[in-house]
């Protein structure tokens, strides 16, 4: 098989992955794209009630406290199929008018706030449209855009000299043995940062050889990545700025300081667009460009130190977000603990990344690391789970790649089948008792699905034959299974009929 070949065999494959892990969240930025997909609007108002990080601000309605980027392109596959949600939707309202019966809200979960809110979506004939705006929003943008960086994974180690096997193997690895499986169940900024920092990182390094962007192209459309970190979180903005500089030391080491300095330029105009859409989505939904959504945020616990809870640097939330059993980094992502040893490689003169790219990858995880350490909310993510340091989460496995097909196979095989049972443990379950505890779970309950969870405790509104049962999910992966079989054993079409015309010749 080709290179090609391959990279379109781990995008459909990986794309089965996170499909089929799809979880029923509904988060902030759900509302958001509905405003803009049903009414090109950023305001939120109807929907205060129905989240925590919804407000309202005088003069300007209500809005949440987080950066549109997520939900702006999101709303492109809600745009795309809106007619279908829209149809489906009616047609069920109408339904549940005409047949009279006395409007349920069953919902069998320990959680009482996610009861509290089925409620009202229910009451308010908003579940239909909020559970199929969610499956978009994640089958046909989240998952897609996963399984991409994915593919960008396998390129990066194809072009630093592995085989194309072992580099298909460390993009599976990427994308069930790491917190993006867990991550991609559901629309996420924080991903959504990490994956386009990846996507301008590949763009600015260039470790390939030929290629039909000039650095002018390369450089704007590395902008433009770098511009969406930022635009899909404020913490992007410690990413699109590092990279900015590793551009910009690249430009000098290869032209000298005032020629490069003018050539990295094109970098910071593709950083226009993106940083011009957050400036407009802020002064329409505040009325000041230049403030966050969170100087706008009514007070909440935490909120009184430092800046909105943002203060110095503590130790206690840097231990948290790399050791907590909750969320932290090095518990529920273990592979990525190797990257930090990448520097021995280095010394050893056997890392196949350069020491150049090293220490920046190494700098960012540092930089967001501390960034967050400063951010009192990362005592919440416990109800969450790992969400703020996501975003380092792809540049940390070129790393964790490069050491681990270093390491002794006795050792490497069983690293990574913990790794792999870790991830797909808190992908199944999502519950945050804590990373061994989610593990026990699938030992004694079996497999599960996050969107079959959700069903069969809904089952009294939905698929009422179901009510009571506990439905497997192995049907659904084995069918999963089968795609992913199909998709690594068939050939290509276009050298079948080639084989198929030159075989009637002979």
């Amino acid at each position: 098989m080709t290179a090609g070949s391959y990279r379109v065999r781990i995008f459909l494959t990986c794309w089965v992955i996170f499909a089929l892990h799809f979880a029923t969240d509904f988060v902030r930025e759900h509302y958001l794209v509905i405003s803009i997909g049903d009414n090109f609007s950023f305001q939120l108002d109807g929907y205060e009630d129905l989240h925590p990080d919804i407000f309202v601000t005088e003069n300007h309605g209500a809005h949440h406290g987080a950066n549109p980027g997520a939900s702006m392109i999101a709303v492109l596959p809600y745009l795309i199929s809106r007619p279908l949600i829209d149809a489906v939707h009616s047609r069920v309202l109408e339904s549940r008018q005409a047949s009279g019966v006395e409007i349920t809200a069953i919902y069998d979960d320990p959680r009482p706030m996610r009861v509290e809110f089925y409620r009202q979506v229910r009451e308010r004939g908003l579940d239909i449209k909020f559970g199929l705006t969610g499956f978009v929003t994640q089958v046909f943008c989240m998952a897609p855009l996963s399984a991409l960086s994915a593919v960008v994974i396998f390129s990066v180690f194809v072009w630093r000299g592995l085989t194309f096997r072992l580099s298909t193997w460390l993009a599976l690895i990427y994308a069930v043995g790491t917190p993006v499986l867990f991550r991609t169940a559901f629309l996420n900024q924080n991903l959504m940062v990490g994956i386009f920092a990846l996507f301008a990182f590949v763009l600015l390094w260039k470790p390939y050889s030929g290629s039909r962007l000039d650095m002018k192209s390369r450089y704007m459309l590395a902008g433009l990545f770098g511009g969406l970190c930022l635009l899909c979180d404020y913490s992007g903005g410690i990413l699109m700025a590092l990279l900015g500089i590793y551009g910009l030391l690249l430009r000098v080491d290869a032209e000298g300081f005032s020629r490069g300095f003018i050539q990295s330029l094109w970098y910071a105009a593709g950083l226009l667009m993106p940083v011009f859409l957050l400036g407009l989505y802020q002064y329409q939904s505040f009325g000041n460009p230049f403030y966050p959504p969170q100087h706008y945020m009514p007070p909440v616990q935490w909120v009184e130190i430092g800046y909105q809870g943002v203060g110095m640097p503590q130790w206690e939330l840097l231990n948290m977000l790399w050791f907590d059993h909750r969320f932290g980094l090095f518990v529920v992502a273990p592979l990525l603990l190797l990257a930090v040893f990448s520097p021995v490689l280095q010394i050893r003169g056997s890392n196949i990344v350069p020491w150049r790219e090293t220490f920046l990858i190494l700098v960012i995880f540092l930089a967001v690391s501390v960034f967050f350490s400063t951010v009192q909310y990362t005592r919440l993510q416990w109800n969450t789970g790992i969400r703020y340091l996501m975003a380092i989460v792809p540049l940390m496995y070129i790393l964790a790649g490069a050491v681990l097909i270093r390491l002794p196979q006795w050792f490497m095989y069983p690293l990574v089948v913990f790794a792999v049972a870790v991830s797909w443990s808190l992908a199944m379950f999502r519950s945050q008792p804590g990373v061994f505890e989610t593990m026990t779970r699938v030992f004694l309950e079996g497999f599960q699905l996050p969107w079959l969870g959700t069903l069969s405790r809904m089952a009294a509104q939905y698929a009422p034959f179901l009510e009571g049962q506990k439905v497997s999910a192995l049907p659904f992966m084995m069918l999963a299974g089968i795609l992913i079989y199909g998709i690594w054993t068939i050939r290509s079409p276009r050298k079948s009929l080639y084989k198929s015309i030159n075989e009637t010749r002979g």
